[in-house]
């Protein structure tokens, strides 16, 4: 029977990350309500301090969060309903976007091999990780909502909003930062600094 430890370390660490990563991901989508409800929270107190003008709150709903804004909704939105109707404008962003790098993380972490005095150890490491990757979901969040009133809900929406080109550009960046690089290589970057010795001892010990 192959046991990992018979096999060259990169790949038996390999191995326990393919295998854990699975389960990770299935209790992290189970736990989504409640791994949301902190970002939601923060996210809530960014926009309302930062753009008290454009921002009414985030309202969590299940797995997805709801942005309320001080906006007035587009006027096709509004065809067909009664003389006088109006509305504050409210779209959904899905914050689990943002989020996927902690299954990640956590199973770098599980696969990280160690003895028994080592295991409370290696928790600790992980919770000192989490208010960072909970930041920067929070950074991916807000610079969505930004992004859904500037680029995505057209000009009519764009054009109550006083943002300069140079601004709108920010956004943009702010934006593709949060959703193709943080949430896949930030989980990455911690795990190495919190275990530097442990991959630089697996990376001599397969040469």
């Amino acid at each position: 029977m192959l046991r990992l430890s018979s096999i060259n370390p990169v790949a038996a660490f390999i191995l326990k990350v393919v295998f854990w990563l699975p389960v990770c991901l299935a209790g992290w989508y189970y736990l989504a309500p409640s791994l949301v409800w902190p970002v939601g929270l923060l996210s809530d107190w960014v926009l309302t301090a930062l753009f008290p003008q454009i921002f009414q709150g985030v309202e969590q709903q299940g797995d997805r969060l709801d942005f309320v804004t001080l906006l007035a909704m587009p006027a096709e939105l509004l065809r067909g309903q009664q003389p006088g109707v109006s509305g504050d404008l409210v779209f959904t962003v899905n914050p689990l976007l943002y989020s996927y790098g902690l299954p990640l993380y956590t199973a770098l972490s599980i696969a990280t091999p160690g003895d028994a005095k080592d295991e409370d150890l290696k928790w600790n490491k992980w919770l000192w990780g989490l208010p960072l990757l909970f930041l920067f979901q929070v950074w991916g969040v807000c610079f969505d909502g930004l992004k859904t009133l500037l680029f995505t809900l057209g000009p009519e929406i764009s054009s109550q909003l006083a943002f300069s080109p140079i601004a709108m550009d920010g956004v943009a960046l702010g934006y593709q930062l949060g959703y193709l690089i943080l949430p896949s290589v930030l989980p990455l970057v911690i795990w190495v600094v919190q275990y530097r010795a442990y991959l630089t001892e697996m990376v001599w010990a397969a040469e």
